[in-house]
């Protein structure tokens, strides 16, 4: 006979799922975005390879946002690098969309651009940061776990 599991805790294991998922669909979206940008702004490429591309980010855009928003959701205003982070990525999946949806229309499409590539590395720094931690974290419950 098994145990049956709390609630809570299936609800903490599918945000943890869902975290997993949103981090490995932002690590697909990067290589998107940049190749997209790069072909618009050096004019490589055709035009329908261009709109798939930019189809490609929006979507997986609007993917990474919703997982991020279904694991975080509004997290209470604090001066924290995580709730930085948290709303950092919520405003660059805004300005990510209006950067690759505003081709041709300088120099507005340029400047969101820039903003984006910003955005991304900042919002990459700290990624790797709590990756580090979740990691480290991980590596000490195992300590505790194996004796």
């Amino acid at each position: 006979m098994t145990a049956a599991v709390h609630p809570a805790l299936l609800a903490v294991r599918r945000r943890q799922r869902a975290g997993v998922a949103g981090r490995r669909v932002g690590w697909v979206l990067l290589p998107l975005v940049v190749v997209s940008t790069g072909l618009h702004q050096v004019g490589w490429g055709e035009r329908a390879l261009s709109n798939a591309l930019v189809a490609a980010v929006a979507v997986l855009n609007t993917v990474h946002l919703g997982l991020a928003a279904y694991v975080f959701g509004l997290v209470r205003p604090r001066r924290t690098l995580k709730v930085f982070h948290i709303y950092l990525g919520y405003a660059l999946g805004v300005v990510i969309w209006a950067s690759q949806t505003t081709l041709g229309r300088e120099p507005l499409h340029t400047w969101l651009t820039v903003l984006m590539a910003v955005g991304i590395g900042a919002h990459l720094v700290l990624a790797a940061r709590h990756a580090a931690r979740r990691r480290a974290a991980q590596h000490a419950y195992e300590d505790v776990l194996s004796g």
